[in-house]
């Protein structure tokens, strides 16, 4: 038992040989007894005797050799302990007063307590294996022809036969033996535990076990984080859930908050267009396990808006030592929800990469390893969530919070920013700095107001233009001229319908002041008749009423100069990526972390410390389908929408115009930005949860204590020793996984 392949009574070299022994056993007898009954009798005597035999013959009379069974003949292979008391066996004298039947056939040696049968019953249980064989051999000799005769089948054979058979059962009682003991061992444990223990009961233990195993500030944290600035109401909450038929809970994360003096980092929008943004920063580390033939389980990334507030989720990786590289993105307000649906994509272990390519050229494991290490640098998963509150305040020239109640305001920027692209130098303050809050968002609304004006002003003419068209179409049409038959059909339609085209005149006005988007309101105010009517008539021809917009947007943003908050015009100053070398030194040295190497810090710990070769690298991705809950206002019941590749992409579109407005294209720094970078590794057990602790004696607890341990002094750059709650845990840590401590 003290041999280190020694798991259980079923599990060590002893038992494995013993196994391999009898399997061997049970094949020869079984070759041999196939030998006499299917070759001899069934191919040579009977198939002689059906082509010589006479009609009158009756072969049915024969006793054959297939029909020969060892049934009733004792088996002395037995699972049977026995506990024994102090001094002489329970039950029995001293062996040597035993005298069997037939001569001993195992020898007697010096007594002793083991749980195994006494050498006496095993000579019985022998004695009466050899008895029920006599008998047996007894009722053969009766029935079958003498050996000594000159028929090619006699007793002898039959014989031959029957031992063939008792040695397949003895073969067949030992392996169900050593498998009962390791049953029983089953049986026992669940009965202790009082259930038999699945995978979710495990995992839910690890939650626990963990809180207790470390420290406060080390210890696992649920991956929930209200989007909030400080001392103000959360505008959303952002969590990593797992999908369960109860209720998804949050998983938990090794999580380090990057403190003191951070450097700023930088995402793209477009080619020629970085964003700076800055804020918290956090290190989440997720380890997971999985046991053999276990359903995978199913994760979601979850952002949810509470209503009259709103912010941009980006998701993607980090691509660099300041490098954040968002795939995809998407703007949650009023109480939006979008569910993510994370893809989880195990690399293999660093000892199995290794292994695997041992055998290749030097060529190819050079690319083997190049490959690998992008997959890993890539493997560096990130969400960003950006406040537009702040940035809104920053980019106009307000004070901080001085959109906090501005619900209308802010709603009505957001909609000229996302729908009309307006320039931000026509709303931004430009006021004397003196003033207060309220002066300066009054200022504010006004340039807001003036705008809307300016659009309204734009569809009214727009408006007014098409009616112009109608009239003369109108009255074409009433003095039966030819030429009213080619007027266009909408003109005609308008003309009919002038009363609804005035209604739909007022509805836009008063769509510019409730802030819903003109379209909607139009459509809103039109009567249904006429709606109806609209759908199935041309669209008139309406020259783009914010053309001129548009092009002064081009022109300033081609000229290379923007507008200040004072009004003086200053260069744009795109941020450039720190891409040297030396740059990349200077930035380690200041006490940024680069992400991008936290991979392969973990893999090269895996490696060390990692010596059941268990623990993987994984890669979290984003499934293709997302589903997005919303609602149209605030009286509607919320509706649900799935968002495919076309859709998403729209919305990320749409995120990097709202962004490229914000920084003004890159020159104003994002400050209010929360980032969240998740590695994750996957421990694998070869077997399932209860042959994990039976077959292989493991205790899954202590595997998953020292993965963590792992991960966690590598993401928090802390010894073990550090990490451990109290000296109980660290002695006992120190005595299962000496490992970790070792130099």
């Amino acid at each position: 038992r003290s041999a280190e392949t020694c798991r259980t009574p079923r599990r060590n070299d002893d038992i494995s040989s013993a196994l391999t022994f009898f399997d061997g056993v049970k094949e020869w007898s079984e070759k041999v007894k196939d030998c006499f009954v299917r070759d001899v009798e069934g191919n040579i005597i009977l198939g002689m005797s059906r082509g010589n035999e006479p009609p009158s013959a009756e072969p049915e009379a024969r006793v054959h050799l297939h029909s020969i069974t060892d049934e009733g003949v004792f088996v002395p292979v037995l699972p049977l302990f026995e506990s024994v008391e102090s001094g002489t066996e329970a039950g029995h004298s001293d062996p040597s007063d035993l005298e069997p039947k037939y001569p001993a056939l195992v020898s007697l040696p010096e007594w002793n307590k083991s749980p195994l049968l006494s050498v006496a019953d095993v000579n019985l249980f022998l004695n009466e294996e050899r008895r029920s064989l006599d008998e047996k051999v007894h009722k053969i000799n009766e029935f079958f022809p003498s050996k000594d005769g000159s028929d090619m089948i006699s007793a002898a054979e039959a014989v031959i036969v029957l031992l063939g058979l008792h040695l397949q059962s003895i073969a067949n009682h030992f392996v169900d033996g050593v498998d009962y003991i390791e049953n029983m061992l089953k049986t026992q444990l669940i009965k202790a535990i009082g259930k038999e223990v699945q995978a979710s009961d495990f995992a839910e233990y690890i939650r626990f076990h963990d809180q207790k195993l470390l420290k406060d500030e080390y210890a696992p944290k649920p991956f929930s984080y209200a989007i909030r600035r400080p001392n103000h109401y959360p505008d959303g909450v952002l969590s990593i859930e797992k999908l369960n038929s109860d209720s998804n809970e949050p998983i938990m994360s090794i999580t380090r908050k990057l403190d003191g003096e951070i450097s700023p980092m930088y995402f793209p929008i477009n080619a020629a267009t970085s964003v700076e943004f800055t804020g918290d920063r956090y290190l989440h580390a997720w380890v997971s396990h999985q046991f053999a033939g276990q359903q995978k389980d199913s994760y979601q990334l979850v952002a949810r808006a509470r209503q009259f507030s709103s912010f941009l989720l980006l998701v993607g990786k980090i691509a660099g030592p300041d490098s954040f590289e968002p795939l995809d993105a998407i703007i949650l307000q009023n109480k939006d929800e979008v569910l993510v649906p994370l893809l989880l994509n195990q690399l293999p272990s660093p000892k199995d990469f290794k292994d695997a390519i041992s055998s290749l050229s030097p060529e190819q494991q050079r690319f083997a390893k190049a490959f690998r290490q992008m997959q890993l640098e890539s493997s560096v998963f990130a969400v960003c969530c950006i406040q537009l509150k702040p940035q809104l305040e920053a980019l106009l020239g307000l004070p901080s919070d001085a959109l906090t109640k501005e619900i209308k305001l802010t709603q009505d920027l957001l909609s000229l920013f996302i729908d009309y692209q307006i320039p931000s130098d026509l709303l931004s303050f430009d006021g004397a700095g003196d003033i207060s809050l309220a002066d300066k968002v009054a200022i504010v609304k006004g340039h807001v107001k003036s705008v809307m004006s300016v659009i309204e002003e734009a569809k009214d003419k727009a408006l007014e233009a098409a009616q112009k068209e109608a009239d003369m179409a109108f009255e074409m049409d009433s003095d039966g001229d030819d030429s009213a038959a080619g007027a266009p059909e909408s003109s005609r339609f308008l003309a009919m319908n002038r009363g609804g085209l005035m209604k739909m005149r007022s509805a836009s006005s008063a769509s510019a002041r409730g802030g819903l988007p003109p379209p909607a309101a139009m459509m809103a105010a039109a009567p249904r008749p006429q709606m109806a009517m609209m759908a199935a008539a041309p669209t008139p021809m309406v020259q783009d009423p914010f053309a001129d917009v548009s092009r002064e947007i081009a022109v300033e943003k081609s000229s290379g100069f923007a507008m200040d908050g004072s009004g003086s015009q200053e260069p744009f100053s795109t941020p450039k990526k720190v891409e040297s070398v030396e740059a990349s030194v200077q930035i380690a040295n200041a006490g940024v972390i680069d992400f991008t190497q936290i991979p392969k810090m973990l893999d090269s710990k895996f490696e060390d410390l990692d010596c059941d070769n268990a623990l993987c690298a994984t890669v979290i991705k984003t499934g293709d389908a997302w589903n997005k809950k919303y609602k149209k206002n605030l009286l509607t019941k919320p509706e649900r929408m799935v968002l495919r590749k076309d859709e998403k992409k729209s919305e990320r579109d749409k995120v990097f115009d709202l962004l490229d407005a914000l920084s003004r294209s890159g020159s104003l720094p994002v400050e209010c930005a929360e980032l969240h970078v998740i590695v994750a590794a996957t421990h694998n057990f070869d077997h399932s949860l209860m042959q994990t602790v039976i077959l292989d004696n493991v205790n899954p607890i202590e595997k998953m204590e020292r993965s963590t341990l792992i991960v966690a002094s590598t993401v928090h750059n802390k010894d073990p020793e550090e990490l451990l709650r109290d000296e109980v845990q660290t002695s006992r840590v120190k005595q299962f996984s000496p490992g970790l401590f070792d130099g």
